[in-house]
């Protein structure tokens, strides 16, 4: 038991060496620069403008059509009535009803939504915001109409606090078709149009 201490000091004098520690007892100062990778350097501090910068499809955006594909479109700063969910989704849903702007029909944007199609938010409740249309499949072609619905489900989860979108006409519930071919009368997520979405891209907002 009494050699322990021996081997004790001999592992750690190794253990000192392997870590280049000088053998003989001397502290020697290192320079930042001879410490490999950069370690010695004070970490970025991130700038304000970096920090504020939002990711690409970040915020409402608005779904118009281009080359058959549903690609967002930032809603534009004027227009905007209140904070509150069900204004920001009305804001939403008064832009996507009036269509893409002159610039953006110059850009190639349409809609699959006719003209006579007029959207409202009637409610929202536990994420599902429930939207009055009228119009919808008059003058539409059967394959047209999941791009239709398409373009109201992704704009309108695109609205803080809405997750799920249900389309109501004349106060009943509509039963909505899907890119599948399927239908259903129950709430749609932004994912059972994701692919209808075309590549991401960015598009000034008007």
């Amino acid at each position: 038991m009494r050699a322990r201490g021996p081997l004790v000091a001999l592992a750690a004098a190794a253990v000192l060496a392997a870590c280049g520690a000088p053998s003989n007892g001397q502290v020697r100062e290192i320079g930042p620069t001879d410490v490999p990778y950069g370690l010695m350097e004070p970490a970025p501090v991130p700038s304000a403008d970096s920090s504020a910068t939002a990711a690409p499809g970040d915020g409402p955006r608005v779904y118009f059509l281009q080359d058959d594909r549903l690609l967002a479109v930032p809603l534009g700063r004027g227009g905007t009535a209140g904070t509150g969910t069900p204004a920001r989704l009305g804001d939403l849903l008064d832009r996507l009803s009036a269509g893409p702007g002159q610039q953006e029909r110059a850009d190639g944007l349409s809609s699959a939504l006719g003209p006579d199609v007029r959207l409202s938010a009637v409610d929202v409740a536990d994420g599902t915001a429930r939207v009055s249309v009228e119009g919808l499949a008059q003058n539409i072609a059967a394959d047209r109409l999941p791009l239709a619905v398409g373009q109201v489900v992704l704009t309108a989860t695109t609205a803080p606090g809405v997750l799920s979108v249900q389309l109501l006409r004349d106060g009943e519930v509509l039963e909505v078709p899907l890119p599948g071919g399927e239908r259903t009368a129950g709430p749609v997520t932004a994912g059972d149009y994701a692919a209808l979405v075309g590549p991401e891209r960015q598009v000034p907002a008007s």
